[in-house]
């Protein structure tokens, strides 16, 4: 069957589903039929409810098929390289240790670790002793402090120096297994197009987080699964969940 049929008659199948639960549920709402009850009404178990309990069942089992779908037997992943970029600006200094100790603990071969700071001021300066703390004990990590980006020259550029800067980016990200890049401020639009222009065509996928995240060690490979198995998905999100204030955890779906 093809692709495009497969996946129209999913979307057609999926909304009518959604359809029938959600009349169900106003139905059930509404006549507010009850199967059992206490004598005073304090518990009870009704239409609605029983279209609830139904409802999570039937996703837990089409999700249960799914997962293992993707995980059955016999259908090797390709090779490919993926690029982990990281977003930091102003980081709390223990979520951004957080977020690097899990990006070190990614179970997916060769992953490259590109970290942009938004900011090269010496108030900024921390978030790269942080980087160093972490990741910067490899032979493989590299850095610099650029005081340009892309798109806007620092104080006391001129074109050539301008030109040498962005070089020395390309040179150290496509180096360095895990590298840091502090640059001229310029919000987050920057950020992540002086790490995607860095990586150019170095690597075949590029995964991006906040430096307030914390990284399940599953999720690239996760992703990339995800990818792979249907050419006509562009891209991928993760099940972000936030345990604490501030924090978040991305895990693979």
């Amino acid at each position: 069957m093809p692709v495009q049929l497969t996946t129209a008659l999913r979307v057609v199948g999926t909304s009518l589903f959604a359809l029938v639960v959600l009349g169900g549920i106003l139905a059930a709402y509404v006549t507010g039929y009850q199967f059992i009850h206490t004598e005073k009404h304090y518990l009870s178990f009704g239409l609605y409810g029983a279209i609830l309990g139904l409802h999570l069942l039937i996703q837990s089992l089409f999700a249960f098929l799914e997962h293992r779908r993707m995980r059955r037997a016999g259908r090797p992943l390709k090779r490919r390289s993926v690029a982990l970029c990281i977003a930091a600006y102003q980081e709390d200094p223990e979520y951004l240790r957080k977020c690097l100790r899990s990006a070190q603990r990614i179970a997916f071969p060769n992953l490259k670790v590109v970290m942009v700071v938004d900011g090269n001021r010496q108030e900024d300066a921390y978030m790269l002793d942080i980087f160093h703390e972490v990741l910067g004990g490899s032979e493989q990590a590299g850095f610099f402090v650029w005081r340009s980006n892309f798109h806007e020259a620092g104080e006391g550029e001129t074109e050539a120096s301008l030109q040498e800067g962005m070089e020395r980016v390309r040179a150290v990200v496509w180096a360095s297994t895990f590298s840091c890049i502090m640059q001229k401020w310029g919000g987050k639009r920057e950020v992540m197009y002086t790490a995607f222009k860095a990586l150019g065509n170095s690597v075949d996928y590029i995964q991006v987080c906040d430096s307030d995240t914390v990284l399940d060690p599953a999720c690239t490979i996760e992703m990339l699964r995800v990818l792979e198995e249907d050419p006509q998905v562009g891209g991928v999100g993760g099940d972000v969940q936030p345990p604490g204030k501030g924090l978040a955890v991305e895990h693979g779906q």
